[in-house]
């Protein structure tokens, strides 16, 4: 959907009612968001009475669920503040939100504003990785040479998110390969390219939000 034109207002938000109504009960739905990227279009910005009207739309239809207008830019009115990013340096990626919420998202000031809702890092990571050929597909930042510097590429990233006291949580991109894309931890048949122990043994220590 371009979201830059006016047009696209009535056509997405028809369909969007449909979906939520659709899917309202389905007990693995956590949360709503009804863009993503919602980056300029052909030098046009987006129309933020777009995201806005969905997203109230979202709410009046659903009280009990936390909507998320638009995932990673630029955001208008949400519940919850998210980011993608995918700084391949966990040094990077930590200073990122060093500061946080105090000069969170400098860069994108003249265009969202933050309110103090709970911050999110929904995309991160994207990590290449192919047994079989390492010259088919892409992923983020240069390869890892080893499984072994996979795993501390993978570790570091997360632990960056994980110490940090105002991030409330992290999804990793991307769970499994999707065609071009071989940055999953699963091939694109769902077989795990690493052991999922040790991911999980990454993933569920104490975040400092929880402390």
């Amino acid at each position: 959907i371009d979201t830059s034109d006016a047009m696209s207002v009535p056509t997405f938000l028809r369909e969007w009612e449909e979906a939520v109504l659709r899917d309202f009960n389905h007990p693995s739905i956590v949360g709503w968001c009804p863009f993503n990227e919602t980056w300029d279009t052909c030098g046009r910005q987006q129309i933020n009475d777009l995201l806005e009207i969905t997203y109230k739309t979202t709410k009046i239809m659903d009280e009990t669920r936390p909507c998320i207008d638009t995932s990673g830019n630029y955001h208008v009115i949400t519940d919850i503040f998210d980011l993608h990013d995918y700084n391949q340096n966990p040094e990077v990626l930590k200073e990122h939100y060093a500061e946080l919420p105090e000069k969170m998202f400098d860069n994108y000031a003249n265009r969202q504003t933050y309110r103090g809702e709970p911050t999110f890092v929904s995309e991160y990571g994207g990590i290449y990785w192919n047994d079989s050929d390492e010259n088919a597909g892409w992923g983020y930042g240069n390869a890892p040479k080893t499984r072994e510097e996979f795993i501390e590429r993978y570790k570091g990233l997360t632990d960056a998110l994980l110490d940090n006291e105002y991030m409330l949580g992290f999804c990793y991109t991307q769970l499994y390969d999707i065609e071009q894309e071989q940055n999953g931890l699963y091939t694109y048949d769902r077989r795990p390219k690493f052991d999922p122990e040790i991911i999980k043994k990454i993933n569920e220590r104490t975040a400092a939000i929880e402390k």
